[in-house]
């Protein structure tokens, strides 16, 4: 996430968007009260002076009512969309569920989409955010390209990123996430624990955000242990298990005939593990006796695997709940909302083992 000083400049002769926050403030009122009064609310409790207050704020700013937020609230047709990276993978399950559960409890029901078939296919993607088929969307942020088009997305409809705070339209679009670096700190202490000195990660794209996070919590545990992470130790790939098997065959080829290997490797997430577990006995390594394997997200399949898969699970079914709920209040945006209850849980299996003797 840039957090620099220059994230949010505005371009030579652009004037600085107005946001409702900004009105509020001049009005010396809530950012509720103030949306309220602008969009007529005849239930917002004001007084005629506050009302006027408002509106002169709004008048002299030059505020610009958000219209795909208003109308979300005027006109819903029960569906919402969720788009995620790859539909068939079992990581995302829980998220669905929660997301799911929560749209019907709201008498609403769950539009599925791919963020790699809205990418590759742009009238695909105009005809998902368009023409009022949903009231507004879910998107799985942090996965690099795909969050330079959720501003699109954002001054269409109503939106929600999951997954990662937002990069992106950060005053129009709330942003509900796991605690990503606590999740990677608890597989990185585990491995610790066992005596692993030397460590490798294999981890997202490069400019994933989840990636960068995931990374954060692991170095941070090195760190705390007085270690580090060598760049000869780490790979990025995409998040699949083809990815996870490509890296495993490339780490394994700069640590021929080191004695000084690493004896642990950390996965980005838990089909990047699947690969390196396939690809590891091809290697000449065997796990955990040569390599312990960890990975981030507790799937159904992680215990099903030979050996099990050590993971850490995070909120995701709280994730995609809470996710449906700022969509349907109609939160305003700009929230970063960081789930962390329950907390990241390390589920430790067979496929971690004390570090072998040198």
């Amino acid at each position: 996430m840039d957090t620099s000083p220059h994230a949010n400049a505005k371009s030579p002769g652009r004037r600085p968007k107005v946001r409702l926050s900004d009105v509020a403030a001049a009005a010396g009122v809530s950012v509720p009260l103030a949306s309220r009064i602008l969009n007529r609310d005849p239930a917002a409790r004001a007084t005629e002076a506050t009302r006027t207050r408002v509106l002169e704020a709004a008048a002299e700013l030059g505020y610009v009512p958000n219209v795909a937020a208003k109308s979300l609230r005027l006109r819903r047709n029960g569906l919402i969309g969720l788009v995620v990276h790859d539909l068939s993978s079992p990581i995302h399950l829980e998220l669905m569920r929660g997301a799911r559960a929560e749209a019907a409890a709201h008498a609403h029901f769950l539009v599925l989409g791919d963020v790699d078939e809205l990418l590759q296919d742009d009238t695909s993607f105009r005809t998902f955010v368009s023409g009022n088929r949903v009231d507004g969307l879910i998107v799985q942020g942090g996965h690099g390209g795909f969050d330079e088009r959720i501003a699109d997305i954002a001054q269409a409809l109503p939106t929600v990123i999951v997954n990662a705070p937002s990069r992106v339209a950060r005053d129009r679009v709330t942003s509900v996430f796991p605690d990503e670096p606590g999740g990677t700190r608890l597989l990185t202490e585990h491995l610790l624990a066992l005596g692993h000195t030397r460590i490798g990660l294999v981890s997202g794209p490069r400019d994933s955000t989840t990636g960068m996070l995931r990374e954060e919590g692991f170095s941070s545990a090195l760190a705390d242990a007085g270690l580090s992470l060598r760049e000869e130790d780490r790979v990025h790939t995409d998040w699949s298990s083809a990815g996870g098997r490509a890296a495993m065959i490339e780490l394994a080829a700069r640590w021929q005939g080191s004695a000084d290997r690493p004896t642990a490797v950390i996965a980005g997430n838990s089909l990047i593990g699947v690969g390196i577990l396939g690809a590891a006995p091809g290697c000449g390594l065997s796990v955990p006796t040569d390599l312990s394997v960890a990975a981030v997200h507790d799937t159904w399949i992680s215990e099903h695997l030979v050996p099990p898969l050590t993971t850490v699970s995070l909120p995701l079914y709280e994730m995609g709940a809470l996710a449906v709920r700022q969509l349907l209040a109609d939160s305003p945006g700009g929230t970063e909302i960081l789930v962390d209850d329950p907390r990241p849980q390390l589920h430790p299996r067979a496929s971690t083992a004390a570090a072998p003797a040198r």
